[in-house]
């Protein structure tokens, strides 16, 4: 059986893997997957990148055919819970075999931004509207429960 600890962190962890999945975070999560996996052996990777890869498509499809009929949302939040365990269970077993990924498993259930931010100063010759355009500039890709 689990610690009761373990089992918490890789509910929340499996829970925003497939919630990244939808939110349009999966390359951001894969990336976090991967600094997971890194100790486990070749296979171990493999297969996780692999059912990664899987279960994104999976939940695209599903976000896709909800975006053009509301009646496929109830599949979508099955095949979400379906794979939300699944990643539950896997990153729970992983870091059972390998307890010195506990850190990177617990840095998945965190939640977070990804930010870009940056400045913007137009200049030019000539007449401009309410003279010089000075501005910012912030975009913010929400990794949705990541």
């Amino acid at each position: 059986m689990l610690d009761p600890a373990l089992v918490a962190i890789a509910t929340g962890a499996g829970g925003n893997i497939a919630a990244s999945m939808i939110t349009g975070g999966a390359l951001v999560i894969r990336a976090r997957i991967v600094e997971l996996f890194r100790r486990g052996t070749p296979d171990e990777q493999a297969s996780a990148m692999a059912a990664f890869d899987s279960d994104a498509r999976v939940l695209a499809e599903w976000t896709r055919a909800t975006e053009h009929n509301t009646e496929f949302a109830a599949e979508l939040s099955r095949a979400t819970e379906r794979i939300s365990q699944e990643w539950t269970n896997r990153v729970g077993e992983y870091v059972t075999a390998h307890p010195e990924a506990r850190p990177d498993l617990e840095a998945l259930t965190v939640t977070g931004t990804v930010s870009n931010s940056g400045t913007q100063r137009n200049t030019g010759s000539g007449t401009f509207v309410n003279g010089a355009v000075i501005g910012g500039v912030h975009n913010s890709y929400g990794w949705g429960a990541c």
